[in-house]
């Protein structure tokens, strides 16, 4: 009979490695463990909001293990079947005997490898528990350190040697751990009470010995120092995947195509800074963003987004001295930012061969001269989609699976999130179909929030920053519903504007943590969605978000059935807010703002204003406002009635949204307005630019005065 299977090819490895993978998939995806799954209420963390492509899981990794194990138990099933059954049918019935004892032996072998994986693991988790036990000794913190930190590269593929034999200058006892991998080297001392000193960072290969930087040797530093371990890991994973990437892939060096990449980058950003006059803070929020190399992380960062305040309260001469200098600005690193890096991939993509360092074509390469180029045949010139206004769409090349330097791997770029943001699924699908995930245009669909156990709607995810929120749902039910709360935010010393949230149904959310591409090319148009969810995100945000303005919450009455005492009461009660109803029907393309006026002598109670913010996906850092006109409205003379042009000057409207990306400060510029012209809010059609004329003349100082106000609070 032939042999059994190794026990590295046995079923119950195979099983093993299938629960390994789904125990890794649990603490990826935490809405997968029981104790979630099975909640009566929705974890306010949203992590079931996490269960998406672009969430924390790489699918197309998880698929490729599943797959792997799978695969590996079938052929040991065929080989069992092809090999020892064929052997037992050829003997016949004489072979019973032998069949029945081998049977038995494998049964035998499977037990015992499942009992010594058992305790292997039970082990394992045995001195987990001990090492934290020990934390709080002294003498053993260096020790405990190092196994740490041992244990944490090895299973990066890193090897460790740890040398204890060292002194400080004050001959002070010192160890230092040494993580190595192929291409990189990072040296850890460790003082004798488990204090790291320093890290330093050493490149083997002879093409990186400038890419030194002490940057990186300060912040894998900090991270330890900090003992911010899930930091660090994330840090030390990055330059991890680099190497193990350069031994796998051996025709393609992974960190002259980040160095290549950063290159372009930065011409892209010196390109659109001389056309804005070096305004850096436009390049910031509309233009490709600002590269930074080492900025909290190893490689490439590109700075996207940031808040209105931050962005009118730094001093940008500054930051555009620091990048002339190759230095990080502290203010780069409160923007939101894409971290690049690399990741699996189930389809075979193709990277820039030796011979090519960038992907950017340069001022004096044209298609032709590509073409003429050495295997200029095999590259493809590809142009963005969409740009920004004030420069053209950047050109770039394309590697074509012929190119003889550069072989098809099943791999991808990916880009990190810092920090993740709540989104709409319909920028989801957006991302999906400009990154090639999907072919098909399901941008329109929209999935049911409630339907799913575990989800949060996006309003909810914004107002309470589910995501950075601890504790269960259960406890914080008071929060919710969104729709069934008035926020009161103070407006002047004593005046509120009451605003509430209208939906006929709530926004599917989802928090987007990573997005993979193929290509640099379509990293503008991806910075583009981000930016239009960040804009639509800042603006509910504005109201719907206690920490950001004082407001207060009070419950609505969600009753159907109304008492005689409580009709009377109702009847005979008149509310002198300012009321704001605010509605999202397409997030994050548009809201919808319906005002109501406290009613006077010349403002109808009925008297409701129409308004509409408009996030342009092309231009989302510049949000539009216009009024809705009326229907055809005549007084009693039967003269045309319309909205006045005074007050609702949609130009100044627009002005004053993008000065503080705030619907409060806009609702209070509006509501000035409005009390300056007696609460005239309609005129006569054929009066309209007299009257506009006027208060135009008797208010100005006072609108340049608002103008200027401060919004950086």
């Amino acid at each position: 009979m032939s042999k059994a299977p190794e026990p590295k090819n046995a079923i119950s490895t195979c099983v093993f490695g299938l629960q390994d993978c789904l125990k890794h998939l649990q603490k990826q995806w935490p809405i997968l463990s029981p104790s979630e799954s099975h909640a009566s209420e929705p974890s306010i963390h949203g992590h079931g909001n996490e269960l998406h492509v672009f969430g924390p899981v790489n699918i197309d990794k998880a698929r490729q293990e599943f797959s792997h194990h799978i695969d590996a138990i079938r052929a040991i099933c065929s080989q069992f079947e092809n090999e020892v059954l064929g052997d037992v049918l050829k003997m016949g019935q004489g072979a019973d005997p032998a069949f029945r004892k081998h049977f038995t032996h494998l049964k035998e072998q499977a037990l015992l490898e499942s009992s010594v994986l058992r305790v292997k693991n039970t082990l394992k988790h045995t001195r987990d528990y001990l090492d934290l036990s020990l934390d709080d000794m002294s003498e053993a913190k260096a020790k405990i350190e190092t196994q740490k930190l041992e244990r944490l590269a090895q299973s990066m593929g890193l090897m460790t040697f740890v040398d204890s034999s060292q002194r400080t200058a004050s001959g002070v006892p010192m160890t230092t751990i040494t993580l190595g991998g192929t291409v990189i080297v990072v040296d850890i001392d460790i003082d004798a009470t488990g204090r790291v000193m320093r890290t330093k960072v050493t490149y083997v290969s002879e093409a990186l010995q400038n890419d030194q930087d002490e940057r990186v040797d300060r912040m894998l530093a900090h991270n330890l120092q900090s003992r911010n371990l899930d930091l660090f890991k994330r840090n030390l994973g990055t330059l991890a995947l680099y190497d193990r990437l350069n031994v796998k892939y051996t025709s393609t060096d992974f960190f002259m195509i980040i160095k290549g990449l950063l290159a372009d980058l930065k011409s892209i950003c010196s390109q659109e800074a001389l056309l804005l006059s070096d305004d850096l803070a436009a390049v910031l929020m509309e233009g490709h963003g600002i590269p930074s190399l080492h900025l909290d992380y190893p490689g490439i960062s590109i700075s996207y987004w940031l808040e209105k305040k931050y962005v009118l309260g730094n001093d940008w001469t500054s930051v555009q001295e620091s990048i002339e200098k190759d230095q990080n600005h502290p203010a780069l690193s409160m923007t939101s930012k894409l971290l690049v890096s690399f990741e699996s991939s189930l389809h075979p993509q193709q990277f820039l061969p030796p011979t090519r360092m960038n992907y950017l074509l340069g001022f004096d390469e044209t298609e032709e001269s590509i073409r003429e180029s050495n295997n200029g045949i095999h590259y493809k010139i590809v142009k963005e989609t969409l740009s920004p206004k004030f420069i053209q769409p950047m050109r770039f090349v394309k590697p074509l699976p012929t190119h003889p330097g550069s072989p098809a791997i099943f791999l991808r770029f990916v880009v990190t999130l810092d920090p993740p943001i709540p989104t709409s699924d319909l920028i989801l699908q957006k991302l999906m179909k400009m990154t090639g995930l999907t072919k098909q245009d399901t941008a329109s669909q929209q999935i049911p929030t409630k339907s799913i156990s575990g989800i949060l709607s996006l309003e909810d995810l914004l107002a309470h920053d589910a995501h950075k929120s601890t504790g269960t749902a259960a406890a914080a039910q008071e929060k919710a519903p969104m729709s069934s709360k008035l926020w009161k935010l103070k407006a002047e010393e004593h005046e509120e504007h009451d605003y509430k949230w209208i939906a006929s149904r709530e926004t599917s959310g989802k928090l987007l943590k990573r997005i993979a591409f193929n290509h640099p090319v379509q990293l503008f148009n991806i910075i583009q969605c981000l930016r239009q969810q960040h804009m639509y995100n800042n603006l509910f945000q504005s109201i719907f978000h206690q920490t950001i303005y004082p407001c207060t919450t009070t419950p609505l009455q969600t009753s159907k059935a109304l008492s005689l005492d409580e009709i009377l009461k109702e009847e005979n009660y008149i509310n002198t807010a300012f009321q704001i109803e605010v509605a999202a029907i397409d997030a994050p393309n548009t809201l919808h703002l319906t005002l109501s006026l406290p009613p006077t002598q010349t403002v109808s109670l009925l008297t409701l204003i129409p308004l509409a913010i408009d996030i342009s996906p092309e231009t989302p850092a510049r949000p539009t406002v216009h009024l809705d006109q009326p229907c055809a409205l005549y007084d009693t003379h039967h003269q045309l009635m319309i909205w006045n042009p005074y007050v609702f000057d949609e130009e100044k409207m627009t002005k004053v949204l993008q000065t503080g990306y705030s619907i409060p400060l806009l609702m209070s510029w509006l509501w000035k307005r409005i009390k300056q012209c007696d609460d005239q809010i309609m005129v006569k059609a054929e009066n309209a630019g007299l009257k506009r004329e006027r208060y135009e003349d008797i208010n100005m100082w006072q609108e340049e005065k608002f103008m200027k106000m401060d919004v950086s609070d």
